[in-house]
């Protein structure tokens, strides 16, 4: 276990936009990930805004129903204000899996911690909302995809996660958005074949 603090502070959008995270109808775990991570067997997995680690947990729980625990890597990151590391890292404990905590503002976070992690089976972005902290969270994850990697977005009805997504070139990625009752509308982004060298 890595917990990797950053001390700057900044206001949430969870509380600016709804009040407090409680009040959040899609948080928790989500289904069309673990889905994904069990149909093609993801053993590291990457998630930007992990609240109380409920996701996480559940990830690494369907994760391990195909791989030995210790063969499964999980990496966080978050301003763990509501909820604090060492809370998610208890949970995160209980499975068995290799786990980093990374915590800050990923605008600064995540640019320092990329040329230190492996490339991911799966990362889902459900960070800030802003456009500038949506192409940060985009630009830095796309740099740990390998050619089977899936990054799946969160919220895209925000506009400033929207216009991310938008922007992302079609020529190198596949984006498929994708409505849901319960999670609201997500982007699946996976490299094309021609980025894949297929």
């Amino acid at each position: 276990m890595l917990i990797t603090k950053n001390r700057r502070s900044m206001f949430i959008w969870v509380t600016y936009a709804y009040g407090t995270g409680s009040e959040m109808p899609w948080y928790g775990s989500h289904s069309f990930l673990n889905e994904y991570i069990n149909k093609n067997n993801c053993k590291r997995i990457m998630e930007i805004g992990v609240f109380n680690g409920d996701n996480a947990k559940s990830m690494v729980e369907t994760a391990i129903q195909n791989s030995p625990p210790q063969t499964v890597e999980y990496y966080g990151f978050d301003y763990f204000t509501d909820y604090s590391s060492r809370q998610v890292g208890r949970k995160l404990e209980k499975t068995g899996c290799r786990y980093r905590l990374f915590e800050g503002d990923t605008v600064d976070t995540l640019p320092e911690a990329v040329g230190t992690l492996p490339k991911m089976d799966l990362i889902f972005i459900d960070g800030g909302k802003s456009f500038a902290e949506a192409e940060s969270d985009w630009e830095n994850s796309k740099t740990l995809m390998h050619d089977g990697t899936a990054v799946f977005v969160h919220n895209i009805e925000f506009s400033g996660v929207r216009r991310m997504v938008d922007n992302i070139p079609r020529d190198e990625y596949q984006v498929r958005i994708i409505h849901t009752p319960s999670d609201g509308t997500i982007a699946l982004i996976e490299k094309t074949s021609k980025c894949r060298g297929d």
